[in-house]
């Protein structure tokens, strides 16, 4: 059975650790804010209480919870004598290269590495570090204990092995698993989103329409449940401005640079639901 190491413990991370442990997986976590871990943590298990309530999932899920998981000091007590290694850090590649090229020299090399970038392929992660064919993309959707899926991607040097452990995984946190045959920027949801999300973005910066009118249109108009700023907002507006800069960075047309007032709320530190405001506010 695997034993699992999540770095990062932001929305993303805290709720993917807390799948892993409520799947019985002996799980460990560490995020450089332990104040911050600490508080995602709490408002994980209060999420989880509730949806115990309504009968989403058992009270053994909470119960091994509570006891599979714990929180680390470091990175190193976070990885140690664990099988299976998810990063869930901010979509930044050269904090996330930093990270993958420490850990991949202290790591036995049948221990999975395993991202959770929405845009940034494994191979990219893979090139500094020592043996490629552990690395993987395992991509969840949040909040991830409430959304019922996970993206695999990888590059082709990556084993066989690797995926189907990485597949097994995921399942058994209970979600659905889909698989790339091929890497790409996005995987399949947010590469079919991103287009819906950009023509959103230009609607609203050639000031066609408030961002406000565009989610009603898109929600009563098209049936998503939640609009493309409403979904910004959900994942995260700095995701979405580094995807958008880090594509801006490999074609250098102006088309692909962030939009002004993307750039302005995520440089205010308005990223969404996490920080109370992004293009709505959660205060």
């Amino acid at each position: 059975m695997e034993s699992v190491a999540v770095i990062g413990g932001g929305q993303m991370g805290s709720q993917i650790a807390a799948l892993a442990a409520m799947a019985g997986y002996e799980t460990n976590i560490y995020d450089k804010d332990i104040k911050n871990l600490k508080s995602k943590i709490k408002f994980t298990e209060e999420n989880l209480m509730n949806l115990v309530e309504k009968g989403r999932y058992e009270k053994t899920h909470l119960e091994n919870f509570k006891n599979y998981l714990k929180t680390a000091e470091s990175i190193d007590e976070t990885i140690n004598n664990k099988s299976f290694v998810i990063e869930a850090v901010v979509e930044k590649l050269d904090v996330k290269l930093q990270i993958f090229e420490d850990i991949s020299k202290k790591l036995n090399e049948d221990v999975v590495l395993a991202t959770n970038s929405s845009f940034i392929p494994a191979s990219e992660l893979a090139k500094p570090c020592e043996h490629p064919s552990r690395f993987i993309n395992m991509h969840f959707f949040y909040p991830p204990i409430r959304m019922d899926l996970v993206e695999i991607s990888y590059p082709k040097e990556t084993s066989k092995e690797t995926i189907e452990r990485t597949q097994n995984l995921g399942k058994d946190m209970g979600r659905t698993v889909v698989t790339c045959k091929k890497e790409t920027p996005g995987f399949i949801v947010n590469r079919m989103l991103a287009a819906l999300t950009d023509e959103a973005y230009k609607l609203y910066d050639e000031g066609i329409a408030d961002f406000k009118d565009i989610d009603i249109a898109i929600k009563n108009g098209l049936h998503h449940p939640r609009g493309p700023f409403e979904l910004s907002d959900y994942s995260g507006l700095d995701i979405h401005y580094y995807a958008k800069l880090k594509i801006y960075n490999e074609t250098k047309d102006p088309e692909d640079y962030p939009k002004k007032f993307l750039e302005e709320r995520v440089k205010k530190g308005d990223l969404g639901v996490k920080t109370g405001k992004g293009f709505y506010d959660y205060s």
